[in-house]
């Protein structure tokens, strides 16, 4: 069954049961808007799929010094995530919880104190004076997640075509494997490994060949062994890309050109000062793609 926006908003008062919480699977935000509801079909869907355990979460501002209004607050949320999980026919297994706190960092230290192995979110589009002073929840949450973080706008069901943006670095070929494993669940699928040959212009170099000591310059030997590296990927169709041009443009116009249902991409460790002066490409990816987008941090 599908979740609605409707069913948050309704307040049922019930007792819950507190059960004891499983490691890894996979972790959403929710918060009553539609982009966040479609995060939460989108989890359920993925859930379903690998047979493994969801946890719902809705991060509550701190408005209040009074801790029994906070309580109250609390208590209600919990009730609406109980009866969103009732509307979706929730197996016992998944779980959920209300919280207060800002909701980056919240949401960041549940899914990573859970193991979580996805954390899954709505994006919606703020206008510039918002992306200026960094009101973007889910931008916030990928620049300091260690747990790959799934940005939906609309309900994502299957994925059947996949456009990775790669660097050959540690962090894109881990999303690259992720993408795998998405379409591995359909049994098959594409996977446009998609690298972005940079301008001369320094500011669009966003797309950097690690160091040459790593492996050859050659980039049909640099893609053969990226390749390699995914390991086997029976019934999958995996395509080597290459493209000109400023990165996130290139990519988002390939995406558009294959209808993908999905774009991922590796992230790096910027200081805030060089995000701010270059932008990065999850970012730009995240802000304009028209599909979903998944960005895989280092080291996750």
């Amino acid at each position: 069954m599908i979740a609605t926006a409707n069913t948050l908003e309704t307040l049922v008062h019930q007792s819950w049961e507190f059960e004891k919480q499983r490691h890894g699977g996979l972790v959403v935000g929710v918060d009553g808007s539609s982009e966040s509801i479609a995060a939460l079909n989108t989890a359920a869907a993925i859930a379903r799929a690998r047979q493994c355990v969801l946890h719902v979460v809705s991060v509550l501002p701190s408005i209040s010094s009074l801790e029994r209004s906070e309580a109250v607050r609390v208590a209600l949320r919990d009730s609406e995530l109980s009866q969103l999980l009732r509307a979706l026919e929730a197996p016992a297994d998944w779980t959920s919880e209300a919280v207060i706190g800002r909701p980056a960092g919240r949401l960041c230290e549940i899914a990573e104190r859970r193991g979580a192995e996805l954390l899954v979110l709505g994006k919606r589009h703020h206008g510039s004076l918002g992306q200026l002073f960094g009101d973007e929840t889910t931008l916030q949450v990928m620049r300091i997640s260690s747990v790959p973080v799934l940005a939906v706008e609309q309900a994502m069901d299957k994925q059947r075509t996949i456009v990775a943006a790669v660097d050959f670095s540690p962090s894109s070929v881990r999303a690259a494997k992720l993408a795998l494993d998405l379409l591995k669940m359909n049994g098959s699928g594409s996977l446009y490994l998609v690298f972005v040959e940079p301008p001369g212009d320094p500011v669009a170099n966003q797309f950097k060949l690690p160091e040459e000591s790593r492996f050859p310059g050659d980039v049909v030997v640099w893609f053969r062994r990226f390749v390699e590296s995914l390991g086997s990927h029976a019934g999958i169709h995996v395509e080597p890309v290459m493209l000109s041009g400023r990165a996130v443009a290139a990519v988002l116009e390939f995406a558009e050109r294959v209808a993908a249902d999905l774009v991922v991409a590796g992230s790096h460790s910027h200081g805030r000062l060089e995000r701010f002066l270059l932008g990065s490409v999850s970012t730009g990816l995240v802000r304009d793609a028209s599909c979903p987008v998944l960005v895989v941090p280092p080291g996750s």
